[in-house]
């Protein structure tokens, strides 16, 4: 009996206490996979499917070695505060952070806006082709805010109007973020006030995602909590791994894959200063 407890004790869980190092080295440092959960990225990824996030690219954007690129989906956390930005764990109901799945769409630096259903980066029509094959976006648009007398009052959020002071806090960061007031604009808000599509105007370390679903209600992004700061970004995903194979109409098909940047994104051009 006492060779068993020496067995347990000096090799089961050393063997145990290694393999759980060399666990997390490999999770934290190179490579992890997610699951997708909702269909907020739809029609790229579907529910269940399951992605490779390389790691090392996440510390090597950290250490100013790589950084992330226009059009490359990303593992997120959204700000503290916002919509859906805690869990409950099913069952043992104690609360968590989640993470999200989404699109960067604008680097710091850009200029962005949706307009209508359609995204604008540095006043590019960015062709989203990877999606509108499939869906017809939802004619919404961002930032929306209300002029008066030459001065911004309000910030439309979730369909209504909020004057600044009302806002939500993980929001306000972005009201600094809007362009200049255009002349036109402020001559016409001393009429009446005046409804207008603002650019954002992505500082350093600030990124602006969206899930692909654009139809109504599809995806939580940044046209809900707003620019996410760098350190926010957990990591890219790349490739699909699982479910190995797919039901479609046709029969079945191999789902293994590659998670490519769209064309659309390749043409966006630099941003002016």
């Amino acid at each position: 009996m006492r060779a068993f407890w020496d067995y347990l004790w000096n090799d089961w869980f050393r063997q145990v206490g290694e393999a759980l190092l060399v666990a997390l080295i490999v999770t934290t440092y190179l490579f992890t996979t997610v699951v997708v959960m909702g269909s907020s990225m739809n029609p790229t990824l579907e529910n269940g499917e399951r992605v490779v996030v390389p790691k090392f690219r996440t510390w090597a954007v950290r250490l100013g070695l790589d950084e992330w690129k226009r059009g490359e989906i990303a593992i997120i956390k959204p700000p503290p505060g916002a919509p859906y930005s805690v869990a409950t764990f099913p069952v043992l109901g104690f609360k968590f952070r989640p993470f999200f799945i989404k699109r960067i769409v604008a680097l710091p630096g850009d200029r962005v806006r949706v307009v209508r259903g359609l995204l604008y980066v540095n006043d590019y029509p960015v062709p989203e082709d990877h999606i509108t094959r499939y869906l017809t976006p939802y004619p919404d648009s961002f930032p929306v805010i209300q002029v008066y007398r030459g001065q911004i009052v309000a910030l439309e959020v979730a369909g209504r109007f909020l004057p600044l002071d009302d806002i939500p806090d993980y929001l306000k960061p972005m009201v600094k973020m809007l362009d200049p007031l255009p002349e036109s604009v402020i001559r016409a808000s001393f009429d009446r006030p005046v409804r207008f599509v603002s650019n954002i105007h992505l500082p350093e370390g600030y990124y602006f995602v969206m899930g692909d679903n654009r139809t109504l209600g599809g995806s939580e992004d940044s046209r809900i909590f707003g620019p996410l700061k760098g350190t926010q970004i957990a990591g890219p995903a790349t490739f699909v791994w699982w479910p190995l194979v797919r039901k479609t109409e046709q029969g079945y098909r191999l789902n293994l894959r590659v998670l490519p940047i769209p064309e659309g994104f390749k043409k966006v051009p630099a941003p002016r200063n």
